[in-house]
């Protein structure tokens, strides 16, 4: 059994999955909330990886358990190895589509349909910098 080293090696990376669900030129995201850690940035869903999770199958989780929504995982765009000021992580970012063409998120979650020019005028964590610039510069 494969274990995340987020809980193997306590100073090697968290291992996270992120799913990037694309409708047209737009992408599901929401901005953090109050007392959470980087509150009022904004952020893709997804999450740590469990033990004996890989981070496709902690994309597909964590989207689902954020956003309501049931996501088909498609390529790995993008690995992203970053140190925050709360820990090392690497960063898998996943293309995503809803598994239905009209899903939409659950009310609740906060998260909605962001055209990916206006992506980088919202404020993301530091990791996210070269990912935006390359959403926003395929969608034109």
């Amino acid at each position: 059994m494969r274990h995340s080293r987020a809980t193997e090696h306590q100073d090697g990376p968290i291992q996270v999955g992120i799913g990037l669900i694309r409708r047209g030129d737009c992408f599901l995201v929401r901005q953090r909330a109050p007392g959470t850690v980087y509150a009022g940035y904004w952020e893709f869903p997804g999450g740590k990886c469990e033990p004996g999770e890989d981070p496709a199958q902690a994309t597909a989780r964590e989207c689902f358990e954020e956003t309501g929504l049931t996501v088909v995982v498609g390529p790995l765009r993008r690995v992203t190895t970053y140190r925050y000021p709360h820990g090392l992580v690497e960063l898998f970012f996943h293309d995503c589509n809803t598994l239905h063409a009209t899903s939409e998120p659950a009310a609740a979650s906060g998260f909605r349909w962001v055209e990916a020019a206006d992506l980088a005028g919202l404020r993301f964590p530091e990791a996210n910098e070269a990912l935006i610039g390359e959403l926003a510069r395929q969608t034109r």
